[in-house]
């Protein structure tokens, strides 16, 4: 079985909670089932090119490795209680029905407990939207509850674990099922 593993972020900052996350959930996931791992991060690509202002060619590349991922990890900080905007502007340069077959786990980051659902209020309809399926787990951590971006806390870690956990037994299921 051959599937490749992209975790996006989507961060305003280089070295945020959830970009720390994201890359994590997808060393784990790529070191578990031997595929390869990649990040998209948001916040290098151009502007431009994520407001399909003009061509670019590392956001045509960025989609297209995402359609034809079998493990997609969005990571993102909740902002006014909903996902970040460069997010929402990526999965809308993706093709209808773009994460079809591709199974999708989410990690959100923010401030407070107050924005705890919008995984499910926010994220699942987006992946939803394009065909995604959505693990049942998903990952919400407070900035309390990560203070130090130098080391994954414990609950924190075993909580990504399940997530990929999760996706694993999903995406080899979902492959097996289809006879691939």
């Amino acid at each position: 079985m051959t599937y490749t593993i992209i975790g996006i972020s989507s961060s305003l900052s280089g070295q945020s909670r959830s970009q720390i996350l994201v890359e994590y959930a997808v060393q784990r996931t790529a070191q578990i089932t031997g595929q390869q791992g990649r990040i998209v991060d948001l916040n290098v690509l151009s502007a431009d090119g994520l407001l399909a202002r003009r061509s670019d060619a590392d956001v045509t590349e960025a989609l297209t490795q995402v359609t034809h991922a079998r493990i997609v990890i969005v990571g993102t900080p909740i902002y006014r209680a909903t996902y970040a905007g460069q997010l929402k502007v990526f999965f809308d340069l993706l093709p209808q029905n773009g994460l079809r077959g591709v199974v999708v786990g989410s990690i959100a980051t923010g401030a407070g407990s107050g924005h705890l659902l919008a995984i499910d209020h926010g994220l699942r309809p987006l992946i939803a939207s394009l065909g995604g399926l959505s693990t049942a787990h998903n990952v919400y951590v407070t900035d309390g509850a990560f203070p130090d971006k130098s080391r994954i806390p414990d609950e924190i870690g075993a909580s990504v674990d399940t997530l990929t956990d999760e996706l694993i037994a999903v995406a080899q299921a979902y492959t097996h099922t289809r006879g691939e």
